[in-house]
């Protein structure tokens, strides 16, 4: 069994997906559930690898539930590798983020990453949506950013791709990926949309710069 790490920008969604997968109680003696709103440590970890040394009480297999995988420490994120990798057969882990970006290469490569469709939008954000226009942006002139920004319409889908590009090009562009965090909890807050392109778009790095 590989772990899952659903993804999206509503909480509300990702809590309402986790509960259609684990078709439990979140109390159910079988099930480590960890709710959103508190830094996760090594600790944490450790009860993680334990609650799956134990035989399943009443279910096929144990399960462990995340909210938020986004408030796991470096440190946490590191212990938990060996858990991901050997999960038991009928074992069950689910992540909830708003975005990866804040999740270990390592974390990501070891699971089964989901993006949910937007409950609020057409638009779906699986796609690469922008990936190529980030590339010519790299080389483009402020103006043709900010040209490229006013004739955009899915600028929220945009904001997510190029955190998704930028997050994968680490440690290349390391400065530049902490302003895309930061713009996205501005995103979150209701900050005008166009407002935090053009600011990126005046600092993000030339190619090769």
């Amino acid at each position: 069994m590989i772990a899952r790490l659903l993804i999206s920008n509503s909480k509300d969604y990702i809590k309402k997906e986790i509960e259609t997968i684990i078709n439990l109680p979140r109390n159910h003696p079988d099930i480590l559930y960890f709710e959103s709103g508190s830094k996760l440590g090594i600790v944490d970890a450790r009860k993680i690898k334990d609650h799956f040394s134990l035989k399943p009480y009443s279910a096929k297999g144990r399960t462990v539930v995340l909210e938020d995988a986004t408030t796991l420490t470096v440190d946490a994120q590191n212990a938990l590798l060996k858990t991901l990798e050997e999960l038991p057969e009928e074992g069950m882990i689910v992540l909830g983020a708003t975005s990866d970006a804040k999740l270990l290469p390592t974390i990501l490569s070891r699971c089964q990453v989901i993006h949910l469709s937007n409950p609020t939008s057409q638009a779906t954000p699986t796609s690469e949506v922008g990936y190529e226009d980030v590339e010519k942006l790299l080389t483009a002139s402020i103006e043709e950013r900010f040209e490229y920004i006013e004739k955009l319409k899915q600028r929220e889908e945009f904001l997510y791709s190029m955190t998704k590009y930028f997050h994968k090009q680490l440690p290349l562009y390391n400065d530049f990926s902490k302003e895309l965090l930061q713009a996205e909890e501005w995103a979150k807050a209701n900050v005008n949309i166009r407002a935090i392109l053009e600011y990126l778009m005046l600092i993000m790095p030339k190619r090769g710069s």
